[in-house]
């Protein structure tokens, strides 16, 4: 007498094992039987017991356990006891996870699509479990599996699939898409893909045909909510915009920071901080004792110059660096002091002695 015992969760906790999500109702335990017939002589056949060494995988105790779950879940989808299902599937997919770990097995390439295939047709059949129970993720989680298998990332051993069951899997992840999430565009590719495989499917023609007329229907509905809502503003057809005075930035606030140390634009080109020259210098031009001086063209002349005619540049620098020096040095012999620098120019000359300018200037 061989005692099993399983515990077959609810369908809930079952597919969140499978699928990662979490919660669900509590499992229960389903004690089980299998009784071995007596030998002509009275004693135990053991002759479906494993012995032991290595064997094929066809002959594995997991392997056959897996084949039963496949046959007890298949009843019970065809009987609409889906939870039931659910049980027997997600028990085949443990099973055939536990058999791949098996070292007794005498592992080939058929042997292990054997078990590939297996999986994958349990998660095919879970996907119309959860359909049918209107359990969208789940479904698109499972028929996701049987397409490219459960590993993170997709092993492409296990898209082992025929293109014709692999277009069913795809056709129930368009019905969860379309259903459960309303994701026209996913169940429009997976329709399509499916059709690539299977293009005679009558189901799957239909299918597309209907979710592109949804999917025409939903443009059409967010095309007539954007143009009702444009045409309905009076201050938007009065050229008024749709934000609120209050949404509007402070025109203050766009106004650019004073500077308060000279900054660097380019080689040669430098902004610095407006001083009392300057005012002085656009006063004089105000009153008409002086011409007004446009520090941003003369920055930009000063930047074309050194591009375009560096001869020049070169000239034009030792000339300010003089001027900056006899202007510094009649100062000092009116004051009797040494001026400061930094109220002499408004650029700290770096070390290869370039000029300083107030607003812009070479290096």
């Amino acid at each position: 007498l061989k005692f099993i015992a399983s515990n077959l969760q609810s369908s809930s906790v079952a597919a969140a094992a499978m699928t990662g999500a979490g919660g669900g109702k509590g499992g229960h335990y389903q004690l089980g039987f299998t009784l071995s017939p007596l030998t002509a002589d009275g004693k135990l056949d053991t002759s479906g017991d494993d012995k032991g060494g290595k064997h094929p995988v066809e002959e594995d105790t997991l392997y056959k356990m897996s084949l039963e779950n496949r046959e007890g879940g298949n009843k019970l989808i065809q009987s609409g006891d889906y939870e039931s299902a659910v049980a027997r599937y997600s028990e085949l997919i443990m099973q055939t996870r536990a058999l791949e770990k098996e070292t007794d097995v005498e592992w080939t390439d058929h042997g292990r699509d054997l078990v590939r295939q297996l999986r994958a047709v349990a998660y095919l059949n879970l996907s119309l479990c959860f359909l049918k129970t209107k359990q969208w993720t789940h479904a698109i989680n499972t028929a996701t599996r049987a397409i490219q298998g459960d590993k993170d990332p997709a092993d492409p051993k296990d898209d082992v699939l025929p293109r014709e069951t692999k277009a069913k899997a795809l056709f129930r992840r368009a019905q969860a898409y379309r259903e459960g999430s309303s994701d026209l565009e996913k169940a429009s590719q997976d329709l399509r893909q499916a059709l690539d495989m299977t293009p005679e499917d009558k189901n799957l023609q239909q299918e597309l045909r209907r979710v592109e007329r949804d999917l025409s229907q939903a443009q059409k509905a967010a095309d007539k909510k954007m143009a009702g809502f444009l045409s309905s503003g009076k201050g938007v057809e009065a050229g008024e915009g749709i934000f609120t005075e209050d949404l509007r930035p402070d025109p203050s606030s766009l106004k650019a920071p004073e500077l308060k140390e000279p900054v660097k634009l380019s080689e040669g080109l430098y902004l610095a901080p407006k001083d009392k020259r300057e005012e002085v210098a656009q006063e004089a031009a105000d009153s008409g004792d002086g011409p007004a001086i446009d520090y941003e063209d003369l920055g930009r002349e000063i930047a074309e110059m050194k591009e375009e005619k560096p001869e020049l540049f070169k000239q034009v620098q030792a000339r300010v660096k003089e001027l900056v020096e006899e202007n510094v040095a009649a100062v000092e012999a009116q004051t009797g002091e040494e001026v400061d620098q930094e109220t002499a120019v408004d650029v700290e000359a770096p070390a290869e002695n370039k000029p300083e300018c107030p607003v812009a200037a070479p290096a």
